[in-house]
């Protein structure tokens, strides 16, 4: 039995992929589509007790039949997309098994993602209520007004945020109540619980967990499951 009773893992899924020229989320890794590596990275989990995917409602019976291609058996709900990804989140938190007291959002997009790293997220939300996974920051960031450099931002104080995003039912629930109808007015999860002066752990995690936004981030998720395998 996993820690807490557990989460349930939100997959969202029902994004344009525009600047991808394609869904992205069926793209070939390794001869599977990139949503499977990412159901698999959490059917691995040992934190993860159900997935619920978020995609299109054309998508939705092919997304379904993953369960038995692929043998996930944490798969359990398959469900339409809303106008935007905080809000095709709360739908698929809305599918989920009401008795799993945390929730987890997830990009389909990031296939990366290990085992793991999950758990170790996880286990932090559980601590504190809300934790995100977090890659390190490598680059010199600069605060820019007006297209002109104003300052440089410590880079130790910065990261990259990424997901999963996990959260206590109760904080969730929070922040669908109160951010609902302007969920587009923020580009992450997280961003409404800070919205609300909810502290949420950052969990540094492995820098492979890359999203996948252009054709060539396919080549390097190619070459990073190759290594990996060896």
């Amino acid at each position: 039995m996993p820690e807490n009773g557990g989460i349930v893992a939100v997959i969202a899924a029902a994004g344009s992929s525009e600047r991808f020229g394609g869904d992205k989320t069926e793209a070939l890794i390794c001869g599977k589509p990139c949503l499977v590596h990412t159901l698999c990275a959490f059917e691995r989990s040992g934190q993860t007790v159900q997935t619920v995917v978020v995609t299109k409602k054309e998508k939705m019976s092919a997304v379904l039949s993953l369960k038995e291609t692929y043998g996930l058996k944490k798969l359990t709900a398959v469900c339409e997309g809303g106008n935007s990804r905080q809000e095709s989140a709360a739908k698929g938190f809305a599918a989920a098994d009401p008795s799993v007291k945390f929730i987890a959002v997830h990009d389909a997009a990031r296939p990366l993602i290990t085992p793991e790293d999950i758990d170790r997220v996880a286990l932090e939300a559980y601590r504190y209520g809300a934790a995100i996974a977090a890659l390190r920051q490598v680059n010199t960031v600069k605060l820019v007004e007006d297209g002109f450099v104003k300052t440089t931002v410590a880079r130790e104080q910065t990261v990259s945020a990424a997901t999963p995003q996990i959260f206590s039912r109760e904080i969730y629930e929070r922040l669908i109540r109160e951010f609902y109808g302007c969920f587009s007015a923020f580009t992450d999860d997280s961003s409404m619980a800070e919205k609300l002066g909810i502290k949420v752990k950052a969990v540094i995690c492995d820098d492979t967990n890359i999203k996948i936004t252009s054709p060539s981030d396919i080549l390097i998720a190619r070459a990073i499951f190759s290594e990996r395998r060896e």
